[in-house]
């Protein structure tokens, strides 16, 4: 696409004094944090958790860089397993971005700085755009200011999603994409291959726009070109972007694939459409005002609720003046702008979500965004609202084109350029944001530097309050805050943790006995502090809580009795082995002082050694056979280990197996033939009736 007829003019100056502007707007944003720089942040109430999640993940960051360490994975969440954060948000690139300041003053700080970067080098990297394309550094000005403080973006800002936020690599992207179609560069197409990968260590969510918009635009410039030799080296050099990109995205690219931490809605069965529709744009949604303005606002915000009943995110106002320019420049410049207004008006229909809604209106109309529900990681894709962020960086090309015919026809090109330039920020102003500070009591203090992990109640809050809390004591907690979670399969297995855990007392049953109390598990796994935080606790939580901790550390007296209260667990104790059943067992069921749990035809015990060596210990099993004689292979960490022959007579069948076991935990596993059984709506094998692990 050919660029304006006016060359470009200005020169470093022009780019210079366009930095000063959105530096200056930025600033405007950032300000009621400015006087807390590095104890508060701007955002709205869904910044309390979303945007403390993003200072946590500036922490992380800095912490592993600063250890050697991937930050990709992390040991401090999901104890003592730890988990992968490939597949969350944890926006890389903004941590590195920050990573000298959050090293120097606090993650706090480095979000601020982020945050003020992500304003500043949007409207930058949009500006260059819009420049490349129109000539003109005055509309391409107004072209990027529309493009940094739209209402989509703000939005993000104020619902503190530092991921979104970060929108600033989509326009740099776009623009050495184009540079690379429109010459035969190699170099072009490196750096938008880089900036391709930078987009998905930023946010997935924009990797998968970023990858939708790469395939139309190819679609669009490759059917533009002429000739079977250059659409071949358009195509290559397309390819090198790609690959390039692939390549470099490959540690994140990877766990998408095999599904790891594929957590949410989409990946754990509920209803998918109804969901996503909800989280879709409705065609309305475009043409309103700003739901953040200081004299509008109030009246806009009464439509989201209705039409987003489960969502904050659903503000993806366009502009009124963005709109107008974006149509005189359609109508100006039809030639160069018909393949951004088609990218455009992509980014619409794929916002709409799989259905199109209008107003209060569900249509029930299929949508194009119900294609893409089969491609790989679409489970991680659950706000199709956001695709209007395509629709933003068209824009830019397009609202350039228009005021740089506006500024040409004006008798004043300037007054032109500074009115439209009002005309935005007067739309986009949004009341002063309120500031997220936090509320983490200072007893979490006395946990820092000791050593051990925590178990921290509640622990199953959707909130992001137990990261704040790590960023203060800095050690592994069991389980963690995650925007995509998954079940925490090991604090529900572990008798003496599960119900901590759960906050609800229970039996161990046929569990290997683990002394008086249930704190051996604790200890064995390395936790050495409860800690209950009994105002962020319901009164029957709090029961239960209290119940739990009874069973699981009798005679233990907190450290502190306020609303914070922190149990030690006992040390000092021999460690003695114990067991627990594992997976694939069917519940216990009992009669008076009998106990027993019938197995399938697959299941395994967890095996504990919590001494630091190896040690010897013998494990006694009785059991006996469903209906007939079974052959039950039994093997150790996968290894086979020896075959037990169980008769179908009650308390005849006994083994003991002598067995090394290195120190932590494994898996014995049991397999034998199963046979059919309705009263247990599946296959039984046999059934364990006694356990027992004890040092030889």
């Amino acid at each position: 696409m050919s660029t304006d007829e006016t060359p470009p003019a200005g020169g470093t100056r022009a780019r210079l004094l366009a930095s000063v502007g959105y530096l200056l707007v930025a600033l405007a944003v950032l300000a009621p944090a400015l006087p807390e720089i590095t104890s508060a942040f701007p955002g709205g109430p869904v910044a309390a958790v979303d945007g403390w999640q993003h200072v946590w993940h500036l922490w992380w960051a800095q912490r592993a860089l600063a250890a050697g360490e991937s930050p990709l994975v992390t040991p401090l969440l999901y104890y003592p397993d730890g988990t992968s954060l490939a597949v969350h948000p944890l926006s890389l690139s903004n941590g590195l971005l920050a990573l000298p300041v959050t090293a120097l003053l606090g993650p706090v700080a480095g979000y601020n700085l982020a945050l003020l970067l992500a304003i500043l080098l949007s409207g930058l990297g949009a500006y260059w755009l819009a420049l490349h394309v129109c000539g003109r550094p005055g509309p391409a000005f107004v072209a990027g200011l529309i493009f940094a403080i739209a209402p989509y973006h703000l939005t993000k800002i104020w619902d503190g999603q530092l991921e979104l936020i970060a929108t600033q690599w989509l326009p740099l992207y776009a623009l050495f994409l184009l540079r690379s179609v429109e010459r035969p560069s190699s170099r072009d197409a490196l750096i938008a291959g880089v900036f391709l990968a930078v987009v998905g260590y930023t946010s997935l969510y924009y990797l998968l726009f970023t990858a939708v918009f790469s395939a139309a635009f190819a679609l669009i410039w490759l059917t533009w070109r002429t000739g079977r030799g250059a659409r071949a080296a358009l195509a290559l050099r397309l390819g090198m972007i790609a690959g390039i990109g692939a390549v470099l995205l490959l540690p994140i690219l990877l766990p998408i694939l095999r599904g790891v931490g594929t957590g949410g809605p989409l990946a754990q069965g509920e209803p998918v459409i109804p969901m996503l529709v909800s989280r879709s744009a409705n065609l309305l949604d475009f043409f309103l005002p700003s739901a953040l303005h200081p004299l509008w606002g109030q009246a806009v915000l009464q439509f989201g609720p209705r039409w987003h009943p489960d969502i904050s995110a659903w503000n993806v106002a366009l502009g009124y003046t963005a709109l107008a320019l974006a149509a005189l420049g359609c109508i100006w410049r039809w030639r160069d702008a018909w393949p951004w207004l088609t990218l455009a008006l992509l980014g619409l229909l794929l916002a709409l979500g799989p259905e199109l809604n209008i107003g209060g209106l569900r249509t029930g109309m299929p949508m194009p965004y119900a294609l893409l529900l089969g491609l790989p990681g679409m489970s991680l894709a659950q706000r199709p609202g956001h695709f209007v962020v395509i629709t933003c960086l068209a824009l830019v090309p397009l609202t350039a084109y228009g005021l740089g015919q506006v500024a040409a026809r004006a008798h004043r090109p300037g007054i032109a350029l500074a009115a439209a330039a009002a005309l935005v920020i007067g739309e986009s102003i949004t009341l002063p944001l309120p500031l997220q500070r936090s509320d983490v009591p200072p007893a979490y203090a006395q946990l820092a530097g000791r050593p051990g992990a925590l178990l921290i109640l509640p622990a199953q809050e959707d909130t992001s309050f137990s990261l704040r809390g790590q960023m203060v004591h800095g050690r592994p907690i069991i389980g963690g805050y995650l925007a995509r979670a998954f079940p925490n399969s090991f604090a529900e297995r572990v008798p003496g943790i599960r119900q901590l855990w759960r906050m609800r007392p229970e039996s161990l049953g046929l569990a290997l006995a683990v002394g008086d109390d249930a704190s051996a598990t604790l200890r064995a796994f390395g936790v050495s502090q409860v800690v209950v935080n009994w105002d962020r606790l319901q009164p029957d939580q709090r029961v239960g809580a209290a119940a739990a901790l009874a069973e699981a550390l009798p005679d233990v007296l907190p450290v502190n009795t306020g609303a914070v209260s922190i149990y030690d667990v006992p040390v000092g104790r021999p460690a003695q082995p114990f067991a627990f059943f594992g997976a694939g067992w069917y519940a216990e069921e009992r009669d008076g002082g009998r106990r027993w749990r019938w197995m399938p035809g697959e299941a395994n015990l967890a095996l504990i050694n919590p001494a630091p060596r190896a040690a010897a210990f013998r494990l006694n099993l009785r059991a006996e056979a469903y209906a007939s004689p079974r052959q039950v292979a039994l093997s150790l960490d996968g290894h086979t280990i020896s075959v037990w022959d169980v008769p179908t007579q009650p308390d005849s069948a006994n083994t003991t197996l002598s067995l090394l076991l290195p120190p932590g935990e494994h898996t014995l596993g049991l397999r034998a033939p199963a046979t059919p059984e309705t009263a247990h709506r599946g296959p039984l094998s046999i059934v364990i009736t006694a356990i027992s692990l004890t040092a030889p």
